[in-house]
């Protein structure tokens, strides 16, 4: 092993290889090649948002002081809403309070808005706010659009506009249509007030059930879009190839632009059931059940009910994830085009030897989102081992594409930059993944102790292409003190430091491509693989970086050791470093 050759004999090392096997100073090095990207883990570092992990410092509900819920659950922590301009972040939670009658809150920007089984501020006095509801709209100006049931006895479904800490009930069961649709005036609301977004052209929600129609059930489903509605039975989608009409809307498939120009429609049609599950832009029909993706590399159909998932993000750019008959591929596609796709042919990255497969995981893909850059995320499953076979991957919008988180990267829970919790990613939230215009990413995971254990779950922010260091220190028993003293960010010189002593005669920055477990050797623990190169000088080692911005995201892995020529020569361990080459 070249790292224990290294520790027998530092002087042999004297005219070690720089960092990685090219000229690292010049533009036109690449990357190290042979690296497997199943054995490396994300590159981006990471910051805990909330997590229900006992004692860890983000463990808080804002306005109740009390933990989150306790459990192994993303549920815990529900997928993020995102205003169009990253201004406002709205959660909805689990809160510790010992009851499930007032555990479930809505938390805006870190304050509480709303909790379950408190009164509801648009009801009568001694009317409770219900079950928080998942899925809602919010604006730049913190707007936000809810539909929400209350603990009356009749008539308890509402849809709430929340503006400027006010409430306001704008639809109630049992009340009248007319302020939305004057045509079907006289109509009533029924209980299944849902699916609320929010654009410039005003609130947006379904209805379904609606009473008192002159056709009885017939087209009383109607989904409110910018400008109109839409009405079941009533309106066709545009590009069927066979006529038909809407049948029913999906439930919370219905997402909008802020300024109203686009939206994303997902129901199925009165027609044959072998074809009637659609996906439409602007009513639109874009994707359809039993037809092959258009321009797509398949020649199956879109399976039964094959349309998984869909979105829209803050640049206007469409999304949906399924899969196809026969084959059971499964596909991403964003604007028509598909992104990803599992039959084992498809790498997560370009030019890696993983690939996207759904062995592990059916539906293999569980995210996306993209930003107005036209950048965009996609998370799911490879065919990696499957204890680290999870990832989100981002892609520049250009094709250059990195895994800035995996399953099984460690957690520095408690923020202390050591990560020495034993805490790792486990699963990721399905369709918790949320991509922001600053470049940022934030999902919702689950974490896992070494031992495999679950132990708790929690809302995570990470940046792709940040340059970071973390130091590991596996044990505990090699001396603290190797450090970056800069970050290493490409086109400077990054500069570790190995403490010295008043003997010391060198010092060495071995540097790896993959981390290990504690290797006890002699009076330490080994923390980087064993094939690690030697970087010799005396207390800063500076390192010149390229400016070749492939190199973004790579993670390497360094360890800081000494030799002392006190008593014959003492070979001292320092703890690792986990870095992320960045811009």
């Amino acid at each position: 092993m070249q790292l224990s050759f290294a520790l027998r004999s530092f002087a042999s090392l004297a005219g070690g290889a720089l960092l990685l096997p090219c000229a690292f100073a010049q533009d036109g090095c690449t990357p190290p090649t042979g690296v497997s990207v199943d054995s490396i883990p994300g590159g981006a570092p990471v910051t805990v948002i909330y997590t229900n992990f006992p004692g860890a410092p983000t463990n808080v509900v804002p306005g109740l002081g009390v933990p989150f819920a306790p459990g192994t659950s993303t549920v815990t922590f529900v997928r993020p809403w995102i205003s169009a301009d990253d201004s406002q972040f709205a959660l909805e939670i689990d809160a510790d309070t010992g009851s499930t009658s007032d555990d479930n809150c809505l938390l805006l920007n870190g304050a509480l808005l709303m909790q379950e089984g408190t009164q509801a501020p648009w009801g009568a006095p001694g009317e409770l706010i219900g079950t928080i509801d998942d899925s809602y709209g919010i604006n730049n100006a913190g707007d936000i659009l809810i539909g929400n049931n209350t603990t009356a006895a009749a008539n308890d479904d509402y849809v709430v506009l929340i503006s400027g800490g006010v409430f306001t009930a704008l639809a109630q069961e049992g009340g009248l249509v007319d302020p939305f649709l004057p045509s079907l005036a006289g109509a009533t609301w029924d209980d299944a007030l849902d699916t609320c977004r929010l654009a410039t052209t005003g609130p947006l929600f379904n209805g379904d059930g609606i009473d008192g129609l002159a056709g009885g059930t017939i087209g009383d489903e109607i989904q409110l879009i910018p400008g109109g509605f839409l009405r079941e039975s009533f309106d066709a989608p545009i590009g069927l190839v066979t006529p038909a009409l809407w049948e029913n809307f999906t439930f919370e498939e219905f997402y909008v632009s802020a300024d109203g120009s686009t939206y994303v429609l997902m129901g199925d049609t009165d027609g044959a059931t072998t074809e009637d599950q659609i996906l439409t832009v602007n009513n639109v029909v874009v994707l359809q059940e039993g037809f092959a993706i258009a321009g797509g590399p398949f020649i199956e159909p879109i399976d039964s009910s094959g349309i998984v998932q869909a979105w829209l993000d803050h640049g206007g750019n469409w999304y949906a994830r399924g899969n196809n008959d026969v084959t059971e591929q499964d596909w991403v596609v964003r604007n028509g085009a598909v992104v990803a796709f599992s039959d084992g042919s498809d790498p997560i990255v370009p030019g890696a030897t993983e690939y996207w497969s759904d062995t592990d995981f059916s539906d293999c893909f569980f995210g996306f989102d993209g930003n107005s850059s036209g950048a965009y995320i996609i998370a799911g499953v490879t065919d990696a081992p499957s204890d680290a076979n999870g990832v989100i991957v981002y892609d520049d919008g250009t094709g250059n594409r990195m895994v800035v988180v995996r399953e099984n990267d460690p957690v520095d829970i408690d923020g202390d930059g050591f990560y020495d919790d034993d805490l790792y990613f486990n699963t990721f939230g399905n369709d918790d993944e949320l991509l922001l215009e600053s470049g940022d990413v934030i999902f919702t995971a689950t974490l896992r102790n070494g031992a495999g254990a679950t132990v708790c779950t929690g809302i995570f922010r990470v940046t792709p292409g940040g340059a970071s260091c973390a130091l590991r220190n596996g044990t505990g028993i090699n001396n603290l003190g190797f450090d970056c003293s800069t970050l290493p960010v490409l086109g400077s010189t990054f500069t570790v430091d190995v403490p010295v002593g008043s003997t010391t005669a060198l010092t060495f920055a071995m540097t790896a491509f993959a981390p290990m477990a504690p290797l006890p050797l002699l009076t330490g623990e080994v923390l980087i693989d064993t094939n690690a190169i030697s970087i010799p000088g005396f207390g800063a080692h500076n390192i010149p970086l390229p400016a070749n911005p492939s190199f973004t995201g790579l993670p390497f892995f360094m360890q800081g050791f000494r030799f002392d020529t006190a008593g014959g020569g003492t070979i001292v361990f320092y703890n690792a470093i986990d870095a992320i080459v960045g811009n």
